[in-house]
């Protein structure tokens, strides 16, 4: 006979997701937090007591993937730990709508974690083969909803640009989005903003008539005091994509960053790269030019380069360090006639603005080396010195405690028949009934605190043998940068650069510990380290 599973509070993990199929004039907070209510009064109705609020993730980012979703990826995280008993959402699609990979993911580590699904209408229990059948019908359900909705609405979003309307959520900069009555239908399509209008004419003449480059035009709008929409300061990337745009010729586009899935070491990749003007379909807008078709053109010839393959990873360090202001830090090189003109330098993309100095790009490798050459010299200590059978004593302990809890049930159970068959008296049974609802709640408290102090293991062997993978490879010229950033990259999530503006030498200047090079001083290097200790290792 079937049964609801009772749970505690603290075992029970709440999930929230906003769906297509949600009602499209709620806002992500207003959906998730009528689906809250509705698994709140469900666990009024079921538990012994509210969920607590760290046990709840809310998903505000779409994403069709777990590795879109944040807050899933957290939830999978902690269901690994045998404190975690359940995962309660509105429905099992809520979990995900993604691929078959997606949902054979899903399965396998809700099946080996011995984690249930509640919904308000059905309890899955994933290691039961018929409930897992199910759980599995469910989540394909929800990818063919996915998939036939999405054809569905890129037919109509191919149609809206064909008619010439604006199907983009952000309109570029010189235009505003608005709405305009076409017969019974409104039509989204952009009109002249007072205040930038004038600035992109304004950027399109210089870069035509002084053929200005990308980051001079930047300079000059700053210079001038001239604000962009978003940020205090205008930069090179932000001129180009502005000088790249159709849109400012009366034109609306489809497809100018189609999606490119391609497999590379067997993993799947998927890029966006811009495409080329022309390689991309062009249709007439319903709103009014502000640049001249001629002089678009124009400026196109000169300033927006042609689109080329993906380069390959050159810097080992591409994407782990960032400057204190926040920027990523560059490798740039200096040749000249094919030779190296200078050492090769990191140096902030935001150099500019934030002044902050560069460091030589051998003197960072060399101190990555050092870090982590301390840190596995640390982890082996830790190997050392931690205690392996802490946890195995801990879920023998707890095994003991269900094992005792099960006991008195059965002894509670018996007890009951005594009274009720065969004529215990009274006095008798009150006495053992107190007696035995006392032990019964001992052994609840004390089951409850084994199970919320369970060490967390952690495999210092495995962690010492990728960061020493890695700290051979760094070294070896052999490497290609790319293999060398895959392996940093599984033991370092990230480096914050700091260091002060250098400083003219005088002879009053003490230089002691200042790094010298010509008549500058440069402060020493800064560095904080976030290492990844738990990440699955790049092929």
């Amino acid at each position: 006979m079937w049964y609801q599973p009772t749970f505690a509070p603290e075992e029970v993990l709440i999930y929230l997701r906003k769906s297509r199929s949600d009602d499209p004039l709620l806002t992500v907070e207003e959906v998730l937090q009528k689906h809250e209510s509705i698994l709140n009064e469900w666990c009024e109705r079921n538990m012994p007591g509210a969920i607590p609020e760290q046990n709840r993730f809310r998903e505000v980012v779409s994403g069709e993937t777990i590795e879109a979703r944040p807050e899933m990826q957290r939830l999978l995280t902690l269901i690994e730990s045998p404190k975690v008993k359940a995962i309660l959402c509105v429905e099992v699609q809520r979990l995900s709508r993604g691929d078959l990979e997606d949902a054979g993911r899903l399965i396998k580590l809700l099946r080996y974690t011995n984690t249930a699904v509640i919904t308000p209408y059905k309890t899955y229990d994933i290691t039961d083969e018929y409930d897992r059948d199910f759980f599995e019908r469910e989540l394909k359900r929800g990818n063919e909803y996915l998939e036939y909705t999405k054809k569905i609405m890129n037919r109509g979003k191919i149609l809206s640009v064909q008619q010439g309307n604006f199907i983009g959520s952000v309109p570029p900069y010189g235009f505003d989005k608005v709405w305009v009555q076409e017969g019974k239908r409104k039509c989204p399509t952009l009109a002249p903003n007072e205040k930038e209008a004038p600035v992109l004419q304004y950027i399109f003449e210089i870069a035509d008539i002084e053929n200005l480059g990308d980051t001079n035009i930047a300079h000059r709008l700053n210079d001038l005091g001239i604000k962009p929409r978003k940020g205090d300061y205008w930069t090179q990337n932000a001129i180009k994509s502005i000088i790249a745009n159709p849109t400012y010729i009366g034109k609306v586009f489809w497809n100018r960053r189609e999606t490119i899935t391609t497999i590379e070491n067997g993993e799947v990749i998927k890029t966006r790269p811009r495409k080329s003007l022309g390689d991309y379909i062009l249709y007439d807008g319903k709103h009014p030019a502000l640049v001249g078709e001629e002089r678009f053109y124009r400026v196109q010839r000169r300033h927006v380069p042609r689109v080329t393959p993906k380069a390959k990873v050159r810097n080992p360090l591409a994407g782990l360090v960032f400057c204190q202001c926040g920027r990523a830090m560059s490798l740039r090189t200096y040749m000249k006639n094919g030779k190296e003109r200078s050492p090769a330098r990191l140096l902030c993309d935001n150099q500019s603005f934030c002044g902050v100095t560069s460091c030589l790009y051998n003197e960072m490798l060399d101190r990555v080396y050092d870090i982590l050459k301390s840190t596995i010299a640390d982890f082996e200590i830790r190997l050392q010195t931690e205690d392996k059978d802490a946890t195995t004593r801990q879920l023998n302990h707890i095994k003991r405690l269900e094992e005792k809890l099960a006991d008195l049930e059965k002894k509670e159970i018996a007890m009951w028949e005594k009274y009720t068959e065969e004529g215990m008296p009274k006095e008798i049974f009150d006495k053992l009934k107190e007696k035995t609802l006392f032990e019964k709640q001992s052994t609840l408290d004390a089951l409850h605190e084994a199970k919320t102090t369970i060490p967390t293991a952690i495999d210092y062997q495995n962690i010492i043998c990728r960061f020493q993978d890695a700290l051979n490879l760094l070294k070896d010229p052999e490497a290609s940068a790319a293999q060398k950033n895959n392996l940093l990259k599984a033991c370092i999530k990230r480096i914050d650069y700091k260091r002060g503006k250098a400083i003219r030498l005088t002879k009053a200047t003490s230089t002691e510990k200042l790094h010298t090079g010509g008549n500058w001083a440069s402060p020493p290097i800064e560095l904080d380290v976030e290492l990844n200790l738990c990440p699955q290792l790049p092929t």
